[in-house]
């Protein structure tokens, strides 16, 4: 196979798909999570202080998202995929525990 022949096909095979475009998703949906995390710390320990009670359901929201977020990253990369899949587990554990506790307690 010739070199143009192969380039062709890379470039065909990666139609559509910019490296760039694919590492800001990636780093924008990292933030996210991230300050969705720290305002969901901020909640949560404001309603611990108040008084008001928690909200576990509003919560199980936030963890499971970023338990499903690292899940499918340790699937999908090798990168770091021992930190990934203790982070999906660490927080899908958390989500379980919130949907127990708002069916359980009923808050």
């Amino acid at each position: 196979m010739k070199k143009e022949e192969i380039l062709e096909k890379s470039r065909e095979e990666n139609k559509k798909k910019d490296a760039y475009d694919l590492e800001v998703g990636y780093k924008a949906a990292s933030a996210a999570s991230i300050a969705m995390v720290i305002l969901a710390f901020v909640y949560y320990t404001y309603e611990i202080v108040s008084g008001k009670g928690s909200n576990p359901a509003f919560y199980s929201l936030i963890t499971i998202y970023n338990g499903v977020f690292w899940g499918y990253k340790a699937i999908r990369l090798e990168k770091n995929r021992g930190l990934s899949i203790a982070s999906s587990i660490i927080w899908s554990i958390l989500s379980i525990m919130l949907v127990g506790c708002y069916f359980v307690f009923g808050k």
